[in-house]
């Protein structure tokens, strides 16, 4: 099985050992003039992407679906903040984002999921103790081989204290299915987000329907947190003036169309304060509907916000070392599992 691992140190490592030819085929017959076109053509089409992004590694030639017909690809870049995982069923590029005026860093990061693969759902610690056990999200990321991942709904929190939690289902289980009535002024509101096995998401208010009704239409997981920020192409108008206007950490989720999601993540007040100051939840809910997303829906956000690529946390959350994980979560929305995923005994 082919294996591709790039980083910043180890960039033209990489590229020769994708580029270079195996030993005994160093000489292309003129059956093979073809395919040693097509490789020539994606060769010069990689390094005019790789110029574009200030000499970073594009990713090897895919097939017409998009992914590579065997073998994985990672390529970590914290310095440029770029970031890409391939294999033959799942395709990830995470970029970080920052600017001066407001103050902002925030991560997006676009995935691709092939048709019969692995698709966006929630994991947790340990499925036996679901909202009991708890861990720091890179940790989790790390012990599950998770290729991408973000925080999630919180629900384990409000289900231990035994506070309104919303319709929860986790896997099929129902955890919880009792929720606020639609513009209840509490934040979160409540809200739902709805992820099938076949990799559609669907959004609804907090009480449009039962936890009953969720199973009959044969959702895997429900999130309880909100507000959703778009539905069917169009932003909620309403719940973005009326929730989460002050300027934190933010976490949300969209999708354009079933197998093509975004992760968003926004860095805020606890974080690294000489990078970011945080905003709202219009402002991520901006941001996926400028990608496409015709379904977008609110995360858990503050000390609970974080993203997680190959289990390394990208975001920061404190200058002081103690505090530089998202806080411990019984569980994660992740998506790809690959051996390659730092152990859990690796350095952060």
């Amino acid at each position: 099985m082919k294996k591709w691992r790039a980083g910043a140190l180890t960039l033209l490592a990489a590229v020769f050992l994708f580029a270079a030819a195996p030993a005994g085929e160093a000489e292309t017959g003129a059956d093979e003039a073809p395919e040693a076109e097509e490789a020539a053509t994606a060769e010069a089409e990689a390094a005019e992407n790789a110029e574009e992004d200030g000499g970073a590694q594009d990713f090897p030639a895919l097939n017409d679906e998009g992914f590579l017909d065997e073998g994985e690809f990672v390529y970590e870049d914290p310095e440029k903040g770029l970031w890409r995982y391939c294999s033959d069923t799942l395709w990830v590029e995470i970029r970080r984002i920052s600017q001066e005026k407001p103050l902002r860093t925030w991560y997006e990061a676009e995935i691709r999921c092939a048709e019969g693969g692995e698709f966006p759902h929630m994991i947790p610690v340990d499925p036996e103790k679901w909202m009991r056990k708890q861990e720091y999200p890179y940790k989790l990321a790390r012990m599950k081989q998770t290729v991408i991942a973000v925080s999630s709904d919180y629900a384990w929190h409000r289900y231990v204290n035994k506070t309104r939690t919303g319709i929860v289902i986790r896997e099929g289980k129902i955890w919880s299915d009792k929720t606020w009535k639609k513009g209840a002024k509490k934040f979160p509101n409540l809200d739902t987000l709805a992820i099938f096995p076949d990799g559609d998401m669907q959004v609804f208010d907090s009480d449009e329907k039962t936890a009953e009704e969720y199973l009959e239409m044969g959702a895997r997981d429900v999130l309880a947190f909100g507000p959703w920020l778009i539905r069917d192409g169009e932003l909620n108008t309403a719940a973005l003036d009326q929730y989460g206007k002050s300027s934190a950490e933010r976490v949300a989720v969209g999708m354009a169309e079933k197998g093509h999601y975004w992760f968003m993540m926004l860095e805020g007040r606890s974080s690294w304060k000489k990078r970011s100051k945080g905003d709202g939840i219009s402002f991520l809910a901006e941001k996926l509907l400028e990608k496409g997303c015709r379904t977008a829906f609110n995360l858990d956000g503050g000390q609970t916000a974080t993203i997680v690529f190959m289990g390394h946390q990208l975001c920061k959350m404190d200058e002081k070392p103690r505090n530089l994980s998202s806080r411990r979560t019984a569980e994660i929305l992740g998506v790809g599992t690959s051996a390659l995923v730092a152990a859990p005994e690796d350095p952060w």
